[in-house]
């Protein structure tokens, strides 16, 4: 049987999916770090307002990031204008208070915009 003008099993257009077009879409959607600019600190450098660097795919501006903790070897370092690296936390930061005390989830998200930290100052 010719293999010319043969359309493709529906099989492999599932595993097409699933090799494909659902990691991309997944990536797409996960948070892990980012570049951005530090655009205000609070007083007492414990969060930033930062302006992520990289693009949209359609060439406009990212929100910028607020709220964004600053990790306790950074705040000495960091300044309004440094580029900085922000990670975003496997799950919701909301009722972390800064202590080593364990805290409950306040919400179900993950790797969220909302969760970001400061690690590093370029």
């Amino acid at each position: 049987m010719a293999t010319t003008g043969m359309r493709p099993k529906k099989r492999d257009n599932d595993v097409a999916f699933f090799t494909k077009v659902l990691p991309d879409t997944v990536k797409a959607q996960l948070n892990v770090a980012r570049l951005a600019k530090v655009t205000r600190l609070y007083d007492d450098k414990t969060k930033a307002e930062v302006q992520p660097l990289d693009k949209k795919s359609d060439g406009s501006s990212r929100a910028p990031l607020i709220g964004v903790h600053v990790g306790k070897t950074k705040r000495d370092a960091i300044e309004v204008g440094d580029v900085v690296v922000v990670l975003f936390m496997d799950r919701s930061i909301a009722n972390f208070d800064g202590s080593n005390n364990e805290f409950e989830l306040s919400a179900k998200r993950m790797h969220d915009l909302n969760d970001s930290f400061i690690v590093e100052v370029y």
